[in-house]
C-alpha cells in the first residue's frame, strides 16, 4: 500500500483523518506527538469485545495510526436526524460507559486513582452509528481512574457544549439536550457521581477549546448539582 494518505476527510483537534486505501483511514498527530498509546489502548479494550476501530498498522514513529474506516454518523448526527430516539440513544451512550469501565485496566495505562479504564472523551460526537452499531474513537485522553469520573465528564459536555450564536434549528436541537443529559445520567448513582463533576470540571475549564459560555454553563451545572445532594445529606 502507498504510504501516501489520501483526501482529508476529517479534522478534530490535534488530529487529521486522512483516506488511505479500502476499508482504512489514516489519523495523523497534527502537532508532531506520538499516538501510539492510542494505538495500545484501542487494541487493548478490542481484545476484551469493546467495540473500536480495527487498529492495522502504527507509523512515523507513532504520529500516523492506520485503522478501520467506520462509515455513518457521529451519534450526535443520529439524535439530529431522529430526535424521537433521543432516550434509547441516550441509554446506548450510557451502556458503552459501562462496558468500557468494565475493562480492567493495564499497568501501563496512566493511573489516576482508579482501576478501570475511562476514555474522558466519551460523549456523542465521538461515537459513529456504524451499521453493525456503535464505534468509540478518539483515545487520546485514556487513562486508569474511577469510573464516575468519565460520567461526571460526559455529563458536563453534553450540557455545556454548543455554539454561542446557534440558528434557529440548532437552537431546538439544544432544548433536547435535557432529555439527552437526564436519559443518560438515569442510568448511573447520580450521588456517586456529582462529587466528580467539580474536578473533571477544573479540568475541563482549562481546554482552550471551550467558550466562556460553556464554562460559565458547566460551572452552573456543578453549583446545582452540588446543592441537590448536599440537601439529600
Amino acid at each position: 500500500m502507498d504510504d501516501a494518505p489520501g483526501p482529508l476527510l476529517a479534522s478534530g483537534r490535534d488530529g487529521d483523518i486522512f483516506e488511505f486505501g479500502p476499508g482504512r483511514v489514516l489519523r495523523r498527530s497534527r502537532t508532531g506527538r506520538s499516538i501510539a498509546h492510542e494505538a495500545d489502548v484501542m487494541r487493548y479494550v478490542a481484545e476484551h469485545g469493546y467495540p473500536v476501530p480495527k487498529v492495522y498498522d502504527v507509523r512515523n514513529d507513532g504520529r500516523d495510526i492506520v485503522m478501520e474506516r467506520i462509515d455513518g454518523p457521529t451519534l450526535a448526527g443520529a439524535i439530529e436526524a431522529k430526535p424521537w430516539r433521543i432516550t434509547a440513544l441516550a441509554r446506548a451512550l450510557a451502556q458503552l460507559h459501562k462496558q468500557l469501565h468494565a475493562i480492567p485496566a493495564p499497568d501501563w495505562l496512566p493511573q489516576h486513582g482508579g482501576t478501570a479504564i475511562i476514555h474522558r472523551d466519551l460523549h456523542p460526537l465521538n461515537v459513529l452509528m456504524a451499521p453493525s452499531g456503535p464505534v468509540v474513537i478518539d483515545w487520546a485522553n485514556a487513562v486508569a481512574a474511577p469510573p464516575e469520573a468519565d460520567v461526571a465528564d460526559a455529563w458536563l459536555v453534553m450540557a455545556a457544549a454548543g455554539p454561542d450564536n446557534p440558528s434557529f434549528v440548532m437552537r431546538v436541537l439544544l432544548s433536547l439536550r435535557v432529555v439527552l443529559v437526564e436519559s443518560f445520567v438515569r442510568q448511573f448513582d447520580r450521588p456517586a457521581v456529582v462529587p466528580f463533576l467539580r474536578p473533571v470540571a477544573e479540568v475541563r475549564a482549562q481546554d482552550r477549546n471551550m467558550s466562556q459560555r460553556e464554562i460559565a454553563t458547566m460551572w452552573r451545572l456543578v453549583a446545582k448539582e452540588e446543592a441537590k445532594l448536599a440537601k439529600r445529606t
